[in-house]
């Protein structure tokens, strides 16, 4: 039992529970549902000053788009981790995942911000992070352990403490994790917007991976188109050039050149526009590529296919483009004249003459390179067929999709995201960095 005594009675209620002389105050906010809090005082003068100042702010946090009560960091971060351990659990999160990223939550992010208001994090509290997290080991609170202990295949083990500061890759890990951690409070109501992370460790050598900038892709494309026609120049036929340095001239292409050309261009064209790995191409069979027989005869607007994929020890389902699906018309086209029949769902998407799998098509993507005047990219890195999965990374990070969600489609981390692509060009997103307010 309770007992309500009457004040502000159009804001909020006092009361006493049974028992307790500390004043109690129960209040409702639109869509949030009632809220209680305790005063933590007897005086009736002052739980109304305290009652006061709780429901104003809270009122004020709500009409900016909050939850009404703030909640600490802690709280927020052990939900966080409860997500990570469901999404675990489903198979949307790699096993490693559901105790590495815990660990790291609650022995640095939790142990630094405590219960401190998740919205009250500023650039400058991160910063500090930054900086208390690089001397842990040394100075920090980890200067008085003495293992850490961890499990492995069910037994409790223990390592020696490493007395040093992070690796840079160590740290830019971490900083994801948190980055994805404050995004998400934020997308729960907790903050607003959460505080830009730049925690910058010393100056790193160039991660980014060998791609194509759009207009180079473009060139690309082109060029891999042009080589499927006859390349009749003047009546002279166009000059090929062999490694040992002989040359002739070709006035017409034969049909095994031909399609090993279609070939190459579905596959860059699938590649780039799905970010699959060359052995999860490789590795596609007819049955992999789902709902592609249900679709076949309608238009491409009208069709949708999701790719079982495997290779590199990890298997899943790719949600490319529709820009990919009529280059696996193309396929299916090259299966049916080669085998006079369609493919099984057993058949590879990527076949020869002879129906068998493909494994390689780096020299002939070489060739094509060349061609294109492509070979390498603006830092003198060779490129290679893997730099179209660069390009697609690239592009959906460059178009505002989300970092997380990128990474599960590409089957890889989210450190792995941050590492080598968290550097798109400035250029690519000019319109982003140019929010409204600049424009008023």
């Amino acid at each position: 039992m309770s007992t309500p005594a009457s004040s502000q009675a159009e804001r909020f209620q006092l009361f006493q529970r049974a028992g307790s002389m500390k004043w109690q105050m129960r209040f409702s906010v639109r869509g949030q549902g009632q809220i209680k809090r305790s005063l933590d005082t007897s005086d009736r003068a002052e739980a109304e000053r305290r009652a006061d100042a709780i429901w104003y702010e809270a009122t004020y946090r709500a009409k900016q788009g909050l939850t009404a009560r703030a909640h600490g960091f802690e709280a927020v971060a052990e939900e966080f981790i409860t997500q990570i351990l469901r999404e675990v659990e489903r198979g949307e999160r790699r096993a490693d995942q559901g105790k590495s990223e815990p660990a790291m939550i609650r022995r640095f992010f939790i142990g630094y911000f405590g219960s401190k208001p998740v919205d009250a994090i500023t650039d400058t509290d991160l910063e500090r992070y930054a900086e208390w997290r690089r001397t842990y080991w040394t100075e920090g609170p980890g200067k008085l352990i003495e293992h850490i202990e961890y499990e492995r295949d069910g037994h409790r083990l223990r390592r020696p403490v490493r007395r040093s500061a992070p690796s840079i890759s160590r740290q830019r890990g971490e900083t994801v994790v948190l980055r994805a951690l404050l995004r998400w409070a934020s997308r729960q109501g907790y903050l607003k917007t959460p505080p830009e992370i730049t925690i910058k460790a010393r100056r790193s050598p160039d991660n980014r991976r060998p791609s194509f900038e759009p207009h180079e892709f473009a060139r690309l494309e082109a060029v891999s188109l042009s080589r499927l026609v006859d390349p009749i120049m003047d009546g002279m036929g166009a000059e090929v050039r062999a490694s040992d340095r002989r040359t002739w001239r070709i006035k017409r292409l034969d049909d095994h050149t031909r399609r090993d050309r279609t070939l190459l261009h579905a596959y860059v064209m699938i590649g780039a526009f799905s970010g699959l790995r060359p052995t999860e191409m490789y590795n596609l069979t007819w049955g992999d590529v789902l709902g592609y027989r249900a679709g076949r005869g309608k238009p491409v607007d009208q069709r949708d296919i999701r790719l079982q994929v495997r290779g590199k020890g990890k298997s899943g389902k790719a949600i490319p483009q529709k820009a990919a699906i009529p280059w696996f018309d193309t396929l299916w086209m090259l299966f049916e004249r080669s085998m006079g029949r369609e493919p099984l769902d057993t058949d590879p998407v990527f076949a020869s003459e002879q129906g068998k799998r493909v494994s390689s098509v780096a020299n002939g993507f070489t060739e094509l390179l060349k061609a294109a005047g492509l070979v390498r990219d603006h830092r003198g890195i060779k490129r290679t067929p893997y730099s179209l999965r660069h390009f697609y990374i690239s592009e959906q990070l460059a178009n505002g999709a989300e970092v997380m969600d990128v990474a599960r489609n590409c089957r890889t981390s989210l450190v792995m995201i941050d590492k080598h692509y968290g550097q798109v060009r400035l250029e690519r997103v000019v319109d982003r960095l140019r929010p409204e307010w600049t424009r008023a």
